[in-house]
């Protein structure tokens, strides 16, 4: 949405008044009188020079939008919406940071500087009351991730809650930068402060506290732990190693994003509370907060790939936590001590005190279940002996040479769902199994079965050896109880889709399809991630590097792709360039900035690759030189690409894998040879138009951060944008009103120019940057004009027909006619539609012209041939060889001319006349 400043620049009040229907009375060169068409004498003036109104009572007048409201009795927001319509202008309305949250941040930012001022006098506490080492604290008052406050707030009395006193303040960053996001303190006399031992202050889900923010990056082993003072600890029993590290989620309740640990070890070492009453269900089992906590870790990072351990704590005395064991220990030993149990957080025997489990397990399988052991990535088993003194002994068995961390159900959404948001009334349900092996270090592999699968051991010999297969199989089915943890729904989508009826950002990890590979190019993506700013860095890049907007098309075509989901269609691209033309290098660079995969020749032989290659995903992929294939692949090309063009859900091989045609093309080349596909493209076109060779620093774009917005934007404020860039195309469309192809083309550009619009509102440029609707317009009329004689089939049809004609290859019957008083040029062909589809049928030569044509029927044919105009009459009878021949249509010569087919008719002609009785 432009500001009001912006409209006064681009629009001047006498054109508004005539677009408002407004009459213009009289003018004489500084002001102007207007009226409305009722009014009989003029009702308002206009200064030219300064471009304002008033009305002839001097109570009304000011800006455009004033003009609006008068003119069609709006409010504010609806005569500014008005005017943005009239002048078809992007009309979004962008969400605004608020001075609440602004004011917060400063306030927080003085708490910490005001924090950091006397560092040092927090090494007293830490030290003599918290056992923690003074290097581990100069660490942190060098990484400013440590301070002190004696606050005391004058408004409470000492005593009362949130009073204050001397504590310790850890503050807290945003992951893998050093933008500020929370403070906490931890008082040292809690009685001074009513009780409360720690406060909190900031952001609380996604962030953790570190001792040093920067030592995630090079971590193998991460321990996660409750509080910073534990955090501390265990930093401090493993000071020296440097790959491993500790962090504090600072409560129990704390969601973050496990995919930044991915490929590091996650070990939990949360309090050990005593069980307590369930505050809900009085008369139910006690329950351990703490411990279910850890039960949330756990599953998080298993959703996200990360291996998750818990540290052992059989052996530690209830109420104690890391801190506590720590100051007792001095040792790294009591944490390097893990829970050898399959499923982590349900121990096999403990002596601790009863509380609601994790998982209920029926005693036949309990009995079975603590015989099972597991380390990083292998599985054994216990086994009871005797030894020789007959005394019973432990012994482990080996059972398979990985781990299987865990197995879920996933619940997938149907392609309709995944495309519309509605409900979903066929959504299949998988088996996703989690596992680890000695190969892929600290990242857990993905195997998704179906339910005959479940219990097939080739399938999960593909995961590992198994060295035995019975115990195997009993352990799996011990598996099946846990089902339900880690239970997600999912879309097989790479890109933006519906998950539940709300638009998500869905990358290759949030998928889980059979064959992966297969099932979509993009199985294993992630989508760029970057600085928001940086986007507009990437825009005015590309419009630099060539003319006329040439290489921006593409990549607004790009990252516009992900609208597909709330317009129901995006068009394919065509990239034309000649020799030289940088074509080559801007595909790479395109590919560099936005993770789009340009697929070789050999990548796309078949007509099998070529659905793999646009199957499961909105986010295109590039096919270069397509005109260099056979006839077939092309046939077999473009049929795809008109299925991919909205969304299309086909079936392959005896296990009917599912496959969901969706993903936009790039078609780059010389020549790209798709004239049956004309109605569902856009172009650009390189030749003559290099300019500056793009930096080689130049970041990637945003990809996600801008999928994100959309999602946040939905689908009714988007089609609101692209009616308004229709309404603009249409306005400065060149091609005649009847021209339904031409329509088509242009819903095309202007789901283009939508994407134009919503991008200078993620980058805050201006949408009148580089003129780019200014050559998008002229290009969409450029390739309506130069497309006109290729967008119908009747038109590929009737040329077939003409070409053979001139070749002498036509067998049917057919008969050229002039006019009365001109015999030197043809007029009027007399041919049967019906002999011209049957030539076209029967015709070993055009056999593979006629399998690939839209139009099979000659009744199809002929009402397309009415609607073109071309039948002069129908149904006239001549008599040609001496044969009598009926019911044929007179074709007009001129007319087909007129669309681009070349008739070849003989020197002698026959003379046109009335029809044969």
């Amino acid at each position: 949405m432009l500001t009001l400043d912006q409209l006064r620049e681009r629009i001047t009040l006498p054109n508004a008044a005539e677009r408002m229907g407004l009459t213009k009375v009289s003018d004489n060169g500084e002001q102007q009188l207007w009226k409305r068409a009722n009014a009989e004498r003029p009702e308002i003036s206009i200064g030219v020079k300064f471009n304002v109104w008033r009305d002839r009572d001097n109570q009304n007048g000011g800006s455009v939008i004033d003009l609006a409201m008068w003119v069609f009795d709006l409010d504010y927001p609806a005569a500014n919406k008005k005017v943005h319509q009239l002048y078809f202008l992007p009309f979004l309305t962008l969400p605004e940071e608020t001075e609440e949250a602004t004011d917060d941040m400063a306030k927080l930012s003085y708490i910490a500087g005001k924090s950091l001022e006397d560092q040092e006098r927090c090494r007293v506490y830490l030290k003599n009351e918290r056992g923690i080492p003074d290097h581990i604290i100069t660490e942190g008052i060098k990484q400013k991730t440590l301070g002190w406050t004696n606050y005391t707030n004058p408004n409470v009395a000492q005593g009362e809650p949130h009073w204050g006193g001397e504590a310790v303040s850890f503050i807290t960053y945003q992951p893998n930068t050093k933008m500020l996001a929370a403070v906490d303190y931890r008082y040292y006399v809690p009685e001074l402060n009513g009780g409360m031992k720690t406060k909190s202050l900031g952001q609380k889900n996604g962030v953790f506290w570190m001792l040093d923010p920067r030592a995630l990056r090079q971590a193998k082993t991460v321990y996660v732990v409750e509080g910073p003072l534990d955090a501390l600890s265990i930093e401090a029993a493993f000071s020296s190693d440097p790959t491993t590290c500790a962090v504090a989620l600072r409560g129990t309740q704390v969601q973050v994003n496990w995919q930044l640990f991915l490929g590091k070890t996650v070990i939990c070492c949360y309090d050990k509370d005593e069980p307590k009453p369930d505050k809900r269900n009085p008369t139910g089992p006690d329950r351990c907060y703490s411990a279910e906590a850890e039960w949330r870790i756990h599953e998080g990072c298993l959703a996200a790939g990360v291996p998750c351990f818990f540290v052992d704590r059989s052996e530690w005395e209830y109420g104690q936590d890391a801190n506590d064991v720590y100051k007792d220990s001095q040792s790294k030993e009591p944490f390097k001590k893990r829970e050898p149990w399959l499923i982590p957080g349900l121990a096999g025997n403990s002596e601790d005190k009863p509380h609601k489990p994790r998982l209920w397990l029926p005693t036949h399988d309990y009995q079975q279940y603590w015989k099972y052991r597991v380390k990083d990535d292998f599985t054994s088993m216990a086994k009871m002996s005797r030894d020789d003194d007959g005394q019973e002994k432990l012994e482990f068995v080996d059972v398979a040479g990985f781990r299987v961390a865990g197995l879920s159900r996933v619940e997938i959404a149907s392609a309709s769902a995944t495309t519309t948001g509605e409900h979903d009334d066929s959504p299949h349900v998988q088996f996703v199994a989690m596992y680890q092996t000695a190969r892929h270090d600290e990242a857990l592999q993905r195997r998704v079965m179906n339910d005959e699968q479940l219990h097939n051991l080739d399938t999960w010999r593909k995961s590992g050896p198994i060295y035995n297969p019975r115990a195997f199989s009993r352990m799996l089915n011990i598996f099946e109880r846990t089902i339900g943890i880690g239970s997600v729904q999912a879309a097989n989508f790479v890109g933006l889709c519906y998950l539940a009826g709300k638009p998500k950002v869905n990358e290759g990890k949030d998928c889980f399809f059979t064959e992966p590979a297969q099932q979509s190019p993009y199985h294993n993506f992630a989508f760029p991630r970057g600085m928001r700013g940086h986007a507009g860095q990437v825009v005015e890049a590309y419009q630099e590097t060539f003319k006329d907007n040439a290489a921006a098309r593409a990549l607004v075509w790009i990252v516009g792709a992900q609208l597909k989901l709330y317009l129901g269609f995006w068009p394919h691209f065509i990239m034309q360039a000649g020799k030289a033309s940088g074509k080559s290098t801007l595909l790479k660079r395109l590919s560099r900035t936005t993770g789009m995969k340009i697929l070789s020749g050999q990548s796309i032989g078949t007509e099998y690759r070529l659905m793999t290659s646009v199957s499961g995903t909105s986010h295109p992929v590039g096919w270069e030189e397509l005109s260099a294939k056979k006839a077939d692949v092309i046939a077999r090309a473009v049929s795809l690409l008109q299925e991919s063009y909205n969304y299309t859900e086909t079936t392959r091989g005896s296990a009917q894998t599912p496959f969901l045609i969706a993903a936009p093309v790039l078609l780059a080349g010389e020549d790209v040879p798709v004239e049956s596909l004309t109605g569902k493209t856009v172009r650009t076109d390189l030749s003559n138009r290099k300019g500056p060779m793009l930096n080689e620093n130049l970041p990637k774009f945003p990809m996600y951060e801008w999928m994100e917005w959309l999602a946040k934007l939905g689908r009714k404020t988007v089609q609101e944008n692209y009616e308004i860039a229709q309404q603009k195309c249409r306005a400065y469309n060149r091609a005649q009103d009847n021209d339904k192809g031409a329509d088509r083309m242009v819903d095309n550009y202007s789901a283009l120019m939508t994407a134009w619009r919503l991008l200078t509102a993620f980058t805050g440029i201006e949408d009148v940057n580089g003129d780019f609707e200014r050559d998008l317009i002229a290009e969409m009329n450029s390739h309506i004009s130069d497309t006109t004689n290729d967008r119908d089939p009747w038109i590929w049809i009737v040329e077939i027909i003409m070409d053979e004609i001139a070749a002498g290859r036509y067998v049917y019957p057919y008969v050229f006619e002039c006019e009365p008083h001109n015999d030197k040029e043809p007029r009027y062909l007399c041919v049967r539609v019906k002999h011209m589809m049957a030539h076209l049928s029967t015709s070993v030569a055009l056999r593979e012209k006629y399998n690939n044509m839209p139009v099979k029927t000659a009744r199809v044919l002929k009402h397309q041939m009415e609607q073109a105009g071309v039948i002069h009459n129908d149904s006239v009878v001549r008599s040609i060889n001496g044969t009598r021949s009926g019911h044929m249509q007179q074709l007009d010569v001129k007319k087909l001319e007129q669309y681009g087919i070349s008739v070849t008719a003989p020197e002698t002609l026959r003379a046109h006349r009335e029809p044969m009785l």
